[in-house]
């Protein structure tokens, strides 16, 4: 639209990198989803936390279809993923997703792992698949560890060589799911620069995380679920420091003090006295 006659048009915004409307999934008679509408613009960071089982995994793996909706509607890169004649193949060679656990192959060097779906997927041969997981490995700070087995690799690199991974398949974006949950804490730092890193670069992610200094530096928007529902949504600084739901403040206040009960207080009893 322009605003008079003669001005240049406005700049067109473009489609979600992801668009979910009405999104349900149940596991028998048990709700995990419900009425999920959410939307990811390309090259934003979108962080998801909430308490455990609050749906937020479920909401990934429905994304990627690893999971399939129960109803609603998913979009990915324009194209409809619950759509029945869907290649979700295709679609997902567009996605990149790093899970809890790294599913690294313990049997193929870093190298083989990072080149193995590039070869078998993408149909790209050994010197290329090579370069372009070399290239990653740079980009995650391993370069140095391409002909290592896994298991000579600590927690924290062998996430790294999975985000290299993931990279090689070059996604149009990421999905996160607890990348660090895994991880013993003096190695949660070094994943958390790599997709510092990928943020910045513009990489579109959506982020499922209970790492919130990296929610409050990183995301454009924050989402917080709980009960299969997002209760509400914002920027960080609204949604971590001054959120409006009560439920949110609640959750919060527990990650900051997590001795705290909930229930009447308690005062700690002394010892009886020896006899």
């Amino acid at each position: 639209m322009r605003t008079h006659p003669g001005s240049p048009p406005e700049p067109s915004t473009p489609p979600p990198a992801i668009e979910i409307r009405g999104l349900c999934k149940s596991f028998g008679n048990k709700d995990v989803l419900s009425s999920i509408d959410l939307d990811v613009a390309p090259g934003e960071v979108v962080c998801v936390i909430g308490p455990s089982g609050s749906g937020k995994s479920t909401l990934l793996r429905c994304v990627s279809l690893l999971e399939t909706p129960s109803a609603g509607r998913v979009v990915v890169n324009g194209t409809e993923v619950t759509a029945a004649e869907v290649d979700i193949d295709r679609v997902r060679r567009g996605v990149g997703m790093v899970f809890q656990h790294f599913n690294l192959f313990p049997h193929l060097t870093v190298l083989g792992n990072l080149t193995l779906a590039q070869r078998r997927v993408l149909r790209r041969g050994r010197k290329e698949a090579e370069r372009v997981a070399r290239e990653n490995l740079d980009r995650v700070g391993l370069a140095d560890r391409a002909d290592d087995y896994p298991a000579r690799l600590s927690g924290g690199q062998q996430q790294r060589v999975a985000i290299a991974r993931a990279l090689s398949m070059e996604p149009r974006l990421m999905l996160f799911d607890e990348p660090t949950s895994a991880l013993d804490p003096e190695l949660v730092g070094e994943v958390l620069a790599v997709m510092r890193r990928l943020a910045l670069d513009g990489m579109t992610m959506m982020v499922v995380t209970h790492e919130m200094g990296f929610a409050r530096q990183v995301a454009d928007r924050v989402v917080f679920m709980d009960a299969g529902t997002v209760i509400e949504e914002g920027g960080p600084a609204q949604v971590l420091e001054a959120p409006r739901h009560e439920r949110t403040r609640r959750f919060l206040s527990r990650l900051l003090d997590p001795l705290t009960v909930p229930g009447p207080a308690r005062t700690r009893q002394e010892p009886a006295p020896a006899r």
